[in-house]
């Protein structure tokens, strides 16, 4: 990298200063989502830049200031260019490591991290089906055992156009949403209402039934939390699909 030019800033690095390599790269942000039966939603999330590090020494009767120059970048915190070759990235100074043998022969080390890189825009999410997805399979597990029904929801997201913005499909998905979330209301009051009649003042006091209404109570409950959870991930489902499309 002898005869490229970098600059950070206002910083044009020359002669010695001219890192001999420039690292680079980074990886690329998933969330994974493992659903039942094996079967995994891979939700992207976008890039995620490594630190971009290079090192070099300053030489010669201005060694000092450009060591300061560095160093006072650093301290700043400010966001600047940093270009090489057909490279430019939006970065902080992170790190400055300077290793001073004489005031004209200093060797340094840079680390920066990486704000925005150029050229590189933020894909649009092709994740809302995924979204989707993997919160209708958590409602599936939360309801097993229930008498709710989520038919109409899978149903409605089958349509080809369910979660583009103003179809008609779209329309009939959020209105299998409001009706399913109004079933699970419904459950969940139904059964807070069984849970508090086994516990509370008129409950069953007879030894001999205690351990019928033990279980009645127990089976409330689970019912009661299963409920909740779906209310939950249906709720978001329909969050997910009236905003689908901005």
């Amino acid at each position: 990298m002898q005869a490229s030019p970098i600059q950070i800033g206002s910083i044009v690095l020359q002669d010695f200063e001219i890192p001999s390599s420039l690292r680079f790269g980074g990886r690329y942000r998933l969330a994974v989502h493992s659903l039942a039966g094996g079967r995994k939603i891979v939700e992207r999330l976008g890039p995620d830049d490594g630190d971009v590090t290079f090192q070099g020494t300053f030489s010669g009767a201005n060694a000092e200031a450009r060591a300061r120059a560095f160093d006072n970048l650093r301290l700043s915190g400010a966001s600047v260019w940093l270009t090489w070759e057909s490279f430019r990235r939006r970065v902080v100074e992170k790190n400055f490591i300077a290793d001073y043998h004489s005031p004209w022969w200093i060797r340094y080390k840079v680390s920066c991290v990486v704000v925005h890189q150029a050229g590189v825009t933020t894909p649009q999410p092709s994740t809302l089906s995924a979204l989707v997805s993997a919160d209708l399979g958590n409602a599936l597990s939360a309801i097993a055992g229930s008498t709710i029904s989520l038919t109409s929801v899978q149903s409605s997201f089958s349509n080809e156009s369910a979660l583009t913005i103003g179809t008609s499909d779209q329309a009939q998905a959020v209105t299998a949403v409001g009706d399913t979330l109004y079933t699970i209301n419904g459950q969940i009051a139904l059964q807070s209402t069984q849970l508090t009649a086994s516990s509370g003042a008129g409950a069953e006091t007879d030894p001999s039934r205690f351990g019928q209404t033990l279980a009645v109570m127990v089976d409330s409950a689970g019912l009661l939390a299963g409920a909740v959870n779906a209310r939950f991930y249906v709720g978001r489902i329909g969050t997910n699909l009236r905003g689908s499309g901005n």
